[in-house]
C-alpha cells in the first residue's frame, strides 16, 4: 500500500499504477491510496501523460525525484539524474538521511526528507515504481534505469553515466589481491545460505585466491563498501546494491541471479559483456525467471539452493579469467 499526503504548498506528483505508469496530479491535502484504485483512474484524479512534458508546459526546470528506500534503487537514480541534467533539467534527489553519504560520494544534489513533512516545489514520487517489475511482464523485461526513465517520460537512456571520483574513497587496509563476495542480499530472494557461501569462500582460498566477504549492513559503511569493491580484482554478488556500486567503481563483476534476469541487472555495467557477466542459477533447474514471485517452487526459491559445488563450477571459469587479467 502506497499513501502520499500532500499539503497546500506542495506540487509533488504521485504515480497511479496504470499500464503506462503515468503520474497524476494530487490535489492539496488529498491522501492517495494507490492500493484502492483499480482499472481506469478515478475521475477526481488528473492523469499526466509525461511528467517532463508537464513541466515543459509550465516552463519548470528545477524539480526533485523522491525515492526513500533501497540503496541499489537510489544508485540507479544517479545516471537518470545525470541524463536529465544533460537535457537541461535541474533535477535532484529527495530522500532520507541514510543515503546522504552515498550521494555525496557521487556528487548528486539531495534534499533530506523528514518524517511527516511535505516538500515544497516541484517533484515526482518514485517510491513503489521499480517494484512493479515483480508482477508486471512489460516492466520485468526492462532494465530498472529504463523503468525510471519511462516513468518520467524521457525514453530510454542511451548511455548511462556511472562516473565517480575514486579519490574520494577511504583507504582500504587489506593487503594483496582479493575477491569481494556478497552472497546474502537484503531479502531471501537474493541470498545463498551461509553454508553455501562459506563453502565457496573456502574453495577459492584453497586455490590461493583471497576472498573478502562484504555486506550492506550497518557493520560496513557505504564509503567502506564502495572502497572495498573498488580495490577488489573482482566482485561476486547477488542481485543487490554491490552490483550497482561496481558499475561506478568499474569493478569486474559476476552477478548471481535466481528469480531475475541478467538483461535487467548487468547489461548497463561499463565492463559488460567482457568483464561483467550474469549467471542465471534458475536455468540449472530448468526454471524461468519469476521476478521474486516463486510460484513454481511454492516460495522455496529452489534456484538459490543449488549445491555449492555446482555454483562454484559455474563461476570458477570467470573468476580465473578475471583474476589472471
Amino acid at each position: 500500500m502506497f499513501k502520499f499526503a500532500l499539503n497546500a504548498t506542495s506540487t509533488i506528483q504521485s504515480f497511479f499504477t496504470s499500464r503506462e505508469i503515468a503520474p497524476i496530479t494530487v490535489f492539496p491535502n488529498q491522501v492517495l491510496d494507490v492500493s484502492q484504485i483499480h482499472g481506469e483512474t478515478s475521475s477526481v484524479l488528473t492523469p499526466i501523460d509525461s511528467f517532463l512534458n508537464y513541466l515543459d508546459q509550465k516552463k519548470i526546470k528545477r524539480f526533485c525525484i523522491c525515492r526513500s528506500y533501497a540503496m541499489g534503487d537510489i544508485l540507479l537514480l544517479v545516471p537518470v539524474i545525470r541524463a536529465l541534467r544533460k537535457q537541461g533539467y535541474d533535477a535532484y534527489i529527495r530522500t532520507t538521511k541514510a543515503w546522504k553519504s552515498v550521494l555525496d560520494l557521487l556528487d548528486i544534489e539531495m534534499q533530506i526528507t523528514e518524517h511527516n513533512t511535505h516538500p515544497e516545489g516541484w517533484g515526482v514520487n518514485l517510491d513503489g515504481i521499480l517494484e512493479q517489475d515483480h508482477f508486471r511482464a512489460e516492466l520485468s523485461e526492462m532494465h530498472r534505469c529504463d523503468i525510471y526513465a519511462k516513468a518520467l517520460g524521457m525514453g530510454k537512456i542511451k548511455k548511462s553515466d556511472w562516473s565517480m571520483d575514486l579519490k574520494k574513497l577511504p583507504e582500504v587496509n587489506i593487503e594483496g589481491d582479493y575477491i569481494a563476495f556478497q552472497y546474502q542480499g537484503s531479502t531471501k530472494m537474493k541470498q545463498l545460505s551461509t553454508d553455501t557461501g562459506n563453502w565457496i569462500i573456502k574453495a577459492f582460498e584453497e586455490k590461493g585466491i583471497s576472498v573478502v566477504q562484504i555486506s550492506e549492513s550497518k557493520r560496513m559503511s557505504a564509503e567502506k563498501l564502495f572502497a572495498v569493491i573498488a580495490k577488489a580484482k573482482l566482485l561476486i554478488t547477488m542481485d543487490s546494491s554491490p552490483n550497482w556500486i561496481a558499475h561506478f567503481t568499474k569493478t569486474p563483476t559476476i552477478l548471481l541471479l535466481g528469480p531475475t534476469r541478467a538483461s535487467e541487472r548487468i547489461t548497463k555495467h561499463p565492463l559488460y559483456p567482457d568483464k561483467a557477466v550474469g549467471i542465471a542459477l534458475n536455468k540449472e533447474i530448468n526454471c524461468s525467471s519469476c521476478f521474486e514471485q516463486a510460484q513454481r517452487c511454492a516460495g522455496r526459491i529452489d534456484c538459490l539452493k543449488l549445491r555449492p559445488e555446482k555454483i562454484f563450477e559455474l563461476i570458477k571459469p570467470y573468476v580465473l579469467k578475471f583474476w589472471e587479467n
